[in-house]
């Protein structure tokens, strides 16, 4: 069967030869289960032979012909068509897959993601389940706002698409490291890392601008936190080490100059980071040491003065200088008198 022209169809020559070439090339190494199918019913199978008399199946050949072809609206089309017929689960199955390449293809980056990800759903013993999640992982990517010389650069724009191209990149690596496609993935997570480093910079290069030093060290102390690889660099260290500085908080000033010291011993500033280190390890010394107990009030015997309060108690003319502090003994009390005695 001839493929139907469209107004869709990609244009003739070089652009159109290096489409087919790198759309064939991609659906070769995708898939292993399809790759025989299409070997033993591909699109060179006689019209009159038993597998093109079934419309599903040759529906799907038909469209596998339209991708490669260039024609993605067509391609789309077609597999829609056969993911809806459930006379051949399998065909219908592929067909799925296919309906998100044809969409990845035009662009529509976002409802290919979708076509993915129920096919991940519903195929989770499949052999093509670890393409399926790079692409879902790979749409998420595409879907990251580009730069361009009239626009801002990306890492000043809200993070959350690349974010979520991190969330699915991070999960294809670590269920599928041995894959195919892991080392394109890491790329790809490399470079969607460096953005979201970058806008954590742009937002501490933000707070200095305003003198927020708490704010600036929160973020640098972010940075390095969560993408070392990328931001375990001296600069940053150092900046972060003054930014705690100019906060006035020794503890976290120490721990700065402490990987510091520890990770670039031949760095520029690395004596006077030394140096500050171990003035504000004795300052904290000198804060944490206990504190000398008062001295005695009483000097040379004589008596304290008595604090502010109830006066001293006068004398009671009975001679007992017994100081205050001392028990006092008390008089004996008498019994009353017989008063028959005077009689």
């Amino acid at each position: 069967m001839t493929s139907t022209t469209t107004t869709h169809r990609q244009p003739e020559g070089d652009n159109r030869r290096a489409s087919r070439g790198r759309v064939s090339l991609m659906l070769g190494v995708a898939f292993l289960v399809s790759t025989s199918a299409c070997a033993s019913v591909g699109p060179d199978l006689p019209p009159d032979s038993a597998a093109y008399k079934d419309a599903a199946r040759r529906a799907y050949y038909e469209g596998m012909r339209e991708l490669i072809d260039g024609d993605y609206l067509k391609a789309s089309q077609l597999f829609q068509a056969v993911a809806a017929s459930p006379r051949h689960v399998k065909h219908a199955s592929l067909a799925k897959l296919r309906l998100g390449d044809a969409f990845f293809f035009q662009g529509r980056y976002a409802e290919a993601a979708e076509v993915y990800r129920g096919f991940v759903q519903q195929n989770n013993s499949d052999p093509n389940l670890p393409y399926a999640r790079f692409k879902v992982a790979e749409c998420q990517y595409k879907r990251i706002p580009g730069e361009w010389f009239a626009s801002p650069p990306a890492h000043e724009f809200d993070q959350t698409l690349t974010q979520q191209a991190e969330a699915e990149l991070k999960g294809f690596i670590t269920l599928f490291p041995t894959s195919v496609f892991a080392a394109d993935a890491q790329k790809m997570l490399t470079t969607v890392r460096s953005m979201l480093l970058r806008h954590e910079l742009y937002a501490a290069d933000f707070y200095a601008g305003h003198e927020q030093w708490q704010a600036v060290a929160w973020r640098l102390g972010q940075a390095i936190d969560v993408y070392p690889e990328l931001a375990m660099k001296e600069g940053l260290v150092w900046r972060l080490a003054e930014a705690w500085r100019e906060v006035g908080n020794k503890r976290e000033t120490v721990r700065a100059l402490g990987i510091y010291v520890d990770r670039f011993p031949n760095g520029e500033r690395h004596e006077l980071a030394q140096k500050r280190l171990e003035e504000l390890k004795r300052a904290l010394e000198a804060e944490s040491a206990p504190k000398t107990p008062a001295a005695d009030p009483k000097v040379d015997g004589e008596p304290a003065p008595e604090p502010d309060g109830e006066p001293a108690p006068e004398p009671d003319g009975t001679g007992d200088d017994t100081p205050d502090d001392k028990p006092r003994l008390k008089p004996p009390e008498l019994p009353p008198l017989d008063p028959g005695i005077d009689d």
